[in-house]
């Protein structure tokens, strides 16, 4: 089976589900003109790992399944990787599509993800209630009123989703605004 064509005429998540579904091993290659690349690998309809840039494994899935634009080819065949991904197939389509769903409403809060967050003047008992987990604690420690929120991600190394999700909440809480 090769399949191969244009991210923004064909839903990945629907041929990957038929490339699951018919049990075939080989390898999605996806590309964009910004010169990202990266793949997914299935093994007898299994998708056991995935690659772009810095990530690996389910993060670097959901990145490549979100992606809008650019090229697909399937290339058909054994390909020898250590597995990264453990969960099923239904179960990461499922998280992809819920992922996507949350950010279009994401992107619409923050408008862009070049847009530079930088901390609002909080009062000192303020302070004292602010509680964060160790992602946001890292994704905190890269704001430098200079960043754009995907600097950010690059160098946290979090997928944009999950940087522009924390960012998101620390601007609902009124921790951090994004500059004019």
């Amino acid at each position: 089976m090769s399949l191969k064509g244009s991210l923004e005429s064909v839903n990945l998540a629907d041929i990957m589900q038929l490339v699951s579904n018919s049990r075939q091993s080989g390898r999605f290659v996806l590309s964009r003109e910004a010169g990202s690349d990266g793949y997914i690998v299935l093994k007898r309809g299994e998708i056991i790992h995935a690659e772009v840039d810095n990530f690996l494994g389910e993060d670097a899935f959901f990145t490549l399944i979100s992606w809008g634009q650019g090229e697909f080819v399937f290339e058909e065949g054994e390909f020898q990787t250590e597995p990264s991904i453990k969960r099923s197939v239904t179960s990461l389509l499922m998280e992809a599509a819920r992922r996507i769903d949350e950010w279009k409403l994401l992107r619409k809060k923050i408008g862009s993800i070049d847009a530079i967050p930088e901390f609002n003047v909080i009062d000192r008992q303020e302070r004292r209630k602010i509680s964060l987990s160790t992602l946001e604690w890292l994704v905190v420690s890269k704001i430098d009123g200079k960043q754009s929120i995907l600097q950010i991600s690059e160098s946290a190394g979090i997928n944009i989703y999950d940087t522009a999700r924390i960012i998101f909440g620390m601007i609902a809480s009124g921790l951090l605004r994004l500059q004019k």
